[in-house]
């Protein structure tokens, strides 16, 4: 019994022509190491995702010794809890105000005994902490990059998974540290791992199997012996060689042949060295071929990925329409007014990718929470005659309070699709066209443009931040829910991490620019690379008939 795969299919959500993972099936032992290799998109973080109950397969079952992961849409919490999730940035979801709470978030959903948690926390630093920085009262904010990344893998550890399925572990750890991971490997008693890496020379001394993703599919399954043999794989599959594959294809050249039986990484480096004494010239490396004329060719003629029609569409066009929705729907006075314009705001977002979708989608519950708590607010009303306290509502102050929020919900849904749509570089150009004229006139707009323009840029960057945070927060809290949701108390271990990963990511921006030596100025007089088509002017009269409807509709 052990961790199994059928027939496993993961469409993109915004493409579901689209195959993220195609067919995948294999079945993992008990006490098992896997390697888990392939290029970058392969798959590799996808696959992992989906064994963790963390992201539901398209098609397919999983099944932890022989009981299905996943019933009518929901992981099972029992089998849940027995899989651990490292992801590629693990100190990236620390969020709490001492180490001690870090270990009580992660074990809170084992409902272990105080004295069991105790003694997983203090075997989890004795493994993971040689130095004794982990002190339980202290800030894991106060460790070195380090330090953070070894506490986030101790209280992974701590949890004690059946199965602990590990994203690029040995990325930004020190020597010693990856030391002491092996040696936890090598060391554990029960439970398997499953690592998805690009350090082919650390891993596959302990893989007792290997997989190779390529393009989604799996293109090897096998042993590190098997795979050794038969490097050519990994040279499809984009992947880099082994050491001992790239050293016995270097003798290769100069006439030096290591039996291809040998090149393991327990066998390579004897069968090297005696090879080198059987050969005792040394003959001149041939020259690289040159690429073939039809490889050539082929890489010339590969096709860009198909685009959504909006991204097709001149920003210049995209920005008149968007000014045209959100003053018409400001005009509005009459809910019927509102409808018109949400109608509108429809037909714009037709035709885009359904995880865009989602995004606004993502948009819309908070500020639908925060609207009907404005409409309650605002429609209290209270009285203290003669000394009796008496508690109303007024209809007419919540009604006005609703047609103000939904005017503005809309307003911020025409800034969500202009963002989504237009490429970061074609939403400064096509606002730098509409600024240059009132530059002419004196007005401060180089400013306002580098404001408007960074702003835009963000929105779509928070969206697939709290994607990936809401992901990590679901393996960390081993919540038995639909994919895509975070339970309210989870709430805390999402948000903290989220704003330092924001202000993380204005600061690298802040740098750039600073870099760059950009400023509102130089945006302004960026030379535009921007051409108008006959579709924009016919998105343009559709979005000028739509503005006087609205005009319409409001008289």
């Amino acid at each position: 019994m052990g961790l199994k795969l059928t027939d496993i299919r993961v469409q993109a959500p915004d493409d579901p022509s689209n195959d993220l993972l195609k067919d995948i099936q294999f079945d993992l032992a008990d006490g098992s190491v896997t390697v888990l290799i392939g290029h970058t998109g392969s798959g590799k973080s996808t696959l992992l995702q989906v064994m963790a109950g963390i992201l539901e397969p398209t098609a397919g079952e999983i099944t932890l010794d022989q009981q299905p992961l996943w019933q009518k849409r929901k992981v099972n919490q029992a089998q849940l809890l027995r899989l651990g999730l490292t992801f590629q940035f693990p100190e990236q979801q620390l969020f709490a105000r001492s180490i001690r709470q870090e270990f009580a978030y992660s074990l809170r959903p084992y409902k272990l005994e105080k004295a069991e948690r105790e003694r997983r926390m203090t075997a989890a630093c004795a493994d993971l902490d040689p130095h004794g920085v982990f002190v339980m009262d202290r800030s894991p904010f106060a460790l070195s990059g380090g330090e953070q990344r070894r506490l986030a893998l101790a209280t992974t550890f701590a949890t004690g998974p059946d199965w602990l399925l590990m994203d690029e572990p040995t990325a930004g750890l020190e020597a010693a540290a990856v030391r002491e991971l092996l040696r936890l490997i090598r060391e554990r008693e029960r439970g398997g791992f499953v690592i998805a890496t690009h350090d082919l020379d650390t891993f596959l001394p302990l893989a007792d199997r290997v997989l190779v993703l390529d393009r989604g599919e799996l293109v090897f399954d096998g042993t590190p012996e098997a795979l050794c043999r038969a490097p050519e794989l990994l040279t499809r599959a984009g992947v880099g060689l082994p050491s001992c594959a790239e050293a016995a294809a270097a003798m290769a050249r100069y006439g030096i042949a290591v039996a291809p039986d040998l090149l393991t990484p327990a066998l390579a480096v004897p069968a090297i060295v005696a090879a080198l004494r059987e050969r005792g010239s040394i003959a001149p490396a041939p020259r690289a071929a040159a690429p073939s004329s039809a490889a050539t060719r082929e890489a010339s003629v590969a096709s860009p990925p198909p685009q959504a029609a909006w991204l097709r569409v001149d920003p210049r066009a995209k920005w008149l329409l968007y000014l045209l929705l959100v003053i018409g729907t400001m005009q509005q006075q009459q809910w019927s007014g509102l409808a018109a314009a949400g109608l509108l705001l429809g037909f714009a977002f037709l035709g885009l990718p359904r995880a865009l979708l989602r995004g606004s989608w993502k948009i819309a519950v908070p500020f639908l929470i925060f609207m009907a708590l404005s409409i309650l607010l605002a429609g209290m009303d209270w009285t203290t005659p003669e000394g009796q306290f008496r508690l109303g509502y007024s209809m007419e102050r919540g009604w006005s309070t609703a047609f103000t929020v939904t005017r503005l919900f809309l307003v911020i849904l025409d800034g969500y699709w202009l963002a989504v749509t237009t490429p970061y570089g074609q939403l400064v150009e096509g606002l730098n066209w509409a600024l240059r004229y009132f530059g002419k006139m004196k007005l401060p707009v180089a400013s306002f443009s580098l404001a408007v323009s960074v702003m835009f840029r963000f929105i779509p960057m928070i969206l697939r931040e709290w994607q990936r945070f809401s992901a990590i927060v679901r393996a960390r809290g081993k919540a038995a829910i639909r994919p895509g949701t975070v339970r309210s108390r989870d709430i805390p271990a999402l948000v903290v991490p989220l704003l330092l990963a924001m202000f993380h990511n204005a600061e690298q921006l802040t740098v750039a620019m600073e870099m760059k030596q950009i400023d509102g100025n130089k945006l302004l007089l960026k030379k535009s690379t921007l051409s108008w088509k006959r579709r924009d002017s016919f998105c343009v009269v559709l979005g000028v008939v739509g503005f006087g409807l609205l005009i319409l509709v409001r008289q």
